[in-house]
């Protein structure tokens, strides 16, 4: 398998999970703003959407989306532990935490990289996620 990634990007959560479940891969940098390869291709070719993480799975398959490649790593070590067993509620209840993330969170960290973003705006970022992450400690407490 090959990951392609980008640092700070939402790549990271795949790669800890191919990690963790101990699955040999390669990894492969992109470039986000010339959505170019560090061996120079054109990153476009494999994942027209140009955004990471894409998973090269070993028949030459594509999967891409965060919360779509953990939990296909998760399945590939189903002992590991880190997803739950498909089916389950529990698992629903794992997806769903996956999709918040995904939704909720993860878009709104944008703003705060962008330097062409106005101060007020980010201000609204910064708001919104507050609000986001209150939420998330009151469902972790109980």
């Amino acid at each position: 398998m090959k990951l392609y990634y980008s640092p700070g990007a939402c790549s990271l959560s795949p790669h800890i999970c191919l990690r963790e479940a101990g699955l040999a891969f390669d990894l492969e940098q992109v470039d986000l703003g010339t959505k170019k390869t560090k061996g120079g291709a054109d990153y476009t070719k494999v994942n027209g959407k140009g955004y990471v993480p894409t998973l090269e799975l070993d028949n030459g398959e594509w999967l891409t989306e965060a919360s779509v490649v953990v939990q296909y790593v998760a399945d590939q070590r189903a002992e590991s532990g880190l997803m739950p067993k498909p089916g389950t509620m529990e698992r629903y209840r794992a997806q769903e935490w996956l999709n918040f993330i995904s939704a909720e969170l993860h878009k709104s960290f944008g703003p705060l990289f962008d330097p062409a973003v106005p101060d007020a705006y980010r201000t609204m970022s910064i708001d919104r996620l507050g609000g986001r992450f209150d939420f998330l400690a009151k469902q972790l407490d109980g």
